[in-house]
């Protein structure tokens, strides 16, 4: 493949790309489809490569990355292409979404959009950009029926999908029950039950697996040039989000294992004031926050996963010791509960719950589960 259309690879979605191939090639994929999973594992990726291939003028090669309209596609320019995403609310405007928009703000969404351009996995971050609105959708209506090149297939696509508000969700459905000849819809989300089902009726939907922390890693070595063990803990700690582990991977992770060996130290014993010295540390130290404090929890998640798995070394650079430790020592651990029990309190620390006492019930729920 040439080298200007790196960026529309789908990365280490092999499957999904071929079965897409198999679509195109038919001529029988329909016109509309909601392209579903977690976040980062390449939703909009594939629909740009999708746009691309549909779009493409080489004739054995598609898409080629060297003609026309794939170079378009790589900077996010061609005429068919139509990008919907989430704007900040400045005005009253039902025609025009970017209706009010300062010119420092809008420099800094087209600053957002080079990032997405240069790398398809990067996650739009506008300021105020909570929904999107009928105004947008009522622009692409009046846009997608003008005259289009013959030889083009118009690509309407709509980033993060579900944040469509019900006006807007609802002037797209009547588009998806006339749409266009030759336009074809590419909706990502990775929530597709918030959509409306009318609209979930009018699409095909195709959900795009989770990246394995094993081909994140490998990717955060060769890309970012980290060692093996930070680049495992940015890895796991994503959650099959490859954006979110490039991000974990520009920081210094390691100390995380000293903090999880501290917390199983502290889960063995029997006693309050270890349990009371831990979670003073995870509510007072300098380097904790709301942030930090999910990611500490969610690398203790995948501890007890390992511990249910028994992974063995050479599976993983982290803590094989403390695995076979555990096992030894707790037979009986119930991991299943623990990791439920770590899930409820992440989720409690989100609706801003008191700190101390929900890690606190956290800690001695924990001990508990380790006795089975």
């Amino acid at each position: 493949m040439a080298e200007t259309l790196r960026t529309f690879q789908v990365l280490g979605q092999e499957q999904v790309r071929q079965t897409w191939k198999t679509l195109i090639d038919s001529g029988r994929f329909g016109h509309a489809h909601i392209l579903s999973g977690h976040s980062g594992v390449g939703k909009d990726a594939l629909a740009f490569y999708i746009a691309a291939t549909l779009n493409c003028k080489n004739a054995d090669i598609k898409p080629c990355g060297s003609c026309i309209s794939c170079r378009q596609f790589l900077n996010l320019e061609h005429p068919a292409l139509h990008l919907i995403f989430a704007l900040p609310r400045r005005s009253a405007s039902h025609t025009d979404p970017f209706s009010g928009i300062k010119e420092k703000e809008m420099e800094r969404i087209n600053q957002e959009l080079a990032k997405k351009v240069a790398w398809p996995y990067y996650h739009l971050q506008v300021e105020g950009a909570n929904d999107i609105r009928i105004s947008g959708i009522r622009k692409l209506r009046k846009d997608i029926y003008l005259a289009n090149d013959p030889g083009a297939t118009r690509i309407v696509i709509v980033l993060r999908a579900h944040k469509m508000n019900v006006e807007a969700a609802n002037a797209l459905l009547k588009i998806l029950e006339e749409p266009p000849q030759g336009t074809v819809f590419l909706l990502t989300t990775e929530y597709p039950d918030r959509l409306p089902d009318t609209i979930r009726s009018r699409c095909a939907l195709h959900h795009i697996p989770d990246l394995s922390w094993q081909f994140i890693q490998k990717d955060l070595i060769q890309k970012k040039g980290v060692n093996q063990v930070q680049a495992e803990i940015s890895a796991r700690m994503a959650m099959g989000d490859l954006a979110a582990a490039h991000r974990f991977a520009e920081q210094d992770n390691t100390f995380w294992l000293d903090r999880i060996r501290s917390t199983l130290n502290m889960l063995a014993r029997t006693d309050f004031v270890s349990v009371h010295k831990q979670v003073l540390l995870l509510k007072d130290s300098e380097d904790q926050n709301e942030k930090t404090r999910q990611q500490f929890l969610s690398l203790l998640i995948l501890f007890f996963r390992d511990v249910a798995l028994q992974i063995k070394e050479g599976e993983t650079a982290l803590w094989v010791t403390q695995v076979q430790q555990m096992n030894k020592l707790f037979p009986n651990c119930n991991s299943y509960l623990a990791i439920k029990a770590i899930e409820r309190t992440k989720d409690a620390l989100e609706r801003k719950v008191h700190l101390q006492l929900a890690l606190t019930a956290l800690f001695f729920e924990l001990r508990k589960h380790l006795q089975g």
